[in-house]
């Protein structure tokens, strides 16, 4: 039994060293694109390629871990929290194109909105439970987006309709490390929130609403209040990502602030992570992103397969994103912090007690 903790703590120990290096690497590494460092004669250590996909990947660590309130902590697995991104990112871009706002001071009305907005959808909708309210969730992120589109005034789309919204060029300078940074810090702030909700009452509740919500509520838990604010505090953070998103993208429409995959992506960097965590989401989205952009193409180490045309390599991609996702939920259902924190080892015994806990 000592051992078995020796060991567990050994893991975490070094889960945690290379961890902390490698985010120590991302955030200091773009420091060396400054006008400063290259006239130092420092190396350069990130492009704008680099700029983009860590942006990318900062991103979707605040959507995974703002769905993970919802999904992980609280076991409602909500499905059309894109809308709340593209609230966010539409919230910001009309102050900024129509009112004329700087981004700075319209940024804040983003993660506003989204929460007000999940309060409102939210009183109803979590009302149902299981695959219904998934559907039902779905079903309110399409429609949003639809809406968005389609919404006239004056006989003029009012969020500009299918030729989307263009939003002034800033002049901000070093302008894909700002936005980079940005995005860090929303992650960070995320992270953090999900740190002190797992940490206090609140928490509390919602993790005995996800185990049995009848005896939460028998034991005091006002369990519509707590839904609804974990609901709209999963929506601010992810509003939050769409507000900066729309200024750092300078264009939005309902394919790039309302996408669908959006929606699965997210679930399955909380999954694969680990749901229920303050880090996994984080480490799912960082596995993810990077396997996404790897497949694609889009990283400059990139893999060639024999016998598949440029057109098939999506597709192959996919398959392989897919099977790749099958093998994690049934040999480490909990996500790879539990595995690599040294609590989970593959064994028999584990891998039928992973299918029995994944099964219905």
């Amino acid at each position: 039994m000592i051992a078995t903790l020796d060991s567990n703590r050994r893991w975490r120990r070094a889960f945690l060293i290379v961890g902390g290096i490698i985010a120590a690497y991302a955030l200091l590494a773009p420091l060396t694109s400054l006008d400063a460092a290259v006239s130092a004669n420092v190396p350069l250590l990130a492009d704008r390629l680099w700029f983009r996909i860590a942006t990318y990947i900062a991103m979707f660590i605040v959507m995974a871990t703002g769905w993970n309130i919802i999904g992980g902590i609280t076991g409602y697995a909500a499905f059309g929290n894109v809308a709340f991104f593209g609230i966010g990112a539409y919230t910001t871009g009309m102050l900024i194109a129509k009112a004329k706002w700087p981004f700075l001071a319209a940024l804040p009305f983003a993660p506003v909105v989204a929460a007000l907005f999940a309060a409102l959808v939210g009183l109803p909708l979590l009302r149902l439970r299981g695959h219904y309210f998934a559907v039902a969730s779905l079903g309110v992120g399409v429609a949003v987006g639809e809406l968005v589109q389609n919404i006239d005034y004056g006989g003029q789309p009012l969020f500009g309709g299918a030729s989307g919204l263009f939003l002034p060029i800033d002049s901000i300078a070093n302008r894909g490390l700002f936005f980079f940074y940005l995005m860090v810090a929303a992650a960070a702030i995320s992270i953090a929130v999900t740190w002190w909700v797992l940490r206090s009452r609140f928490g509390y509740g919602l993790i005995a609403i996800r185990e049995n919500e009848e005896a939460a509520a028998v034991l005091g838990v006002n369990t519509t209040a707590y839904k609804v604010a974990a609901f709209a505090l999963a929506a601010a953070l992810t509003g939050l990502a769409g507000g900066i998103f729309s200024q750092w993208n300078v264009f939005i429409n309902q394919d790039n602030a309302f996408p669908i995959e959006y929606n699965v992506q997210m679930i399955l960097m909380a999954l694969l992570g680990g749901t229920g965590t303050v880090f996994g989401p984080a480490a799912g989205a960082i596995l993810l992103q990077l396997l996404i952009q790897f497949l694609g193409g889009t990283l400059p180490i990139s893999f060639d397969l024999p016998f598949v045309s440029e057109t098939a390599r999506p597709i192959v991609a996919q398959i392989i994103l897919g099977l790749l996702l099958v093998g994690v939920v049934i040999f480490v259902p909990r996500g790879v912090i539990d595995f690599f924190g040294g609590r989970s080892r593959l064994s028999l015994s584990y891998l039928r007690r992973s299918l029995r806990e994944t099964s219905l």
